[in-house]
């Protein structure tokens, strides 16, 4: 890795390190925020692990799209090698037959 590579991963985790230990104190994240008085859809966790898993789930979709989307053009380029495979062998069955 480049040296500034590393800084900037240093700096970035001392910044995250940092946050946490500021924001230690339990926050109240609340699903359904017009029922107050449910205690189902209400989670009470530290700020910095409340962004920590926003950000995972953000990793997570953003993976699962990129791979749903390669999948998809995977399988149009699949499916256009067949065709050209196709179009070539009946050039050949008709240079052949002249």
């Amino acid at each position: 890795m480049r040296s500034s590579t590393l800084i900037g991963l240093a700096s970035i985790a001392i910044l995250a390190a940092s946050l946490a230990l500021a924001n230690r104190d339990d926050v109240t994240f609340r699903l359904v925020p017009f029922v107050p008085d449910d205690s189902v859809f209400v989670l009470v966790t530290p700020l910095y692990l409340l962004v920590f898993f926003t950000f995972l789930i953000g990793v997570v979709i953003g993976a699962a799209t990129v791979g749903l989307r390669w999948r998809r053009n995977a399988r149009q380029r699949r499916l256009a090698a067949r065709d050209v495979e196709k179009r070539l062998a009946l050039d050949a069955a008709r240079a052949r037959m002249e």
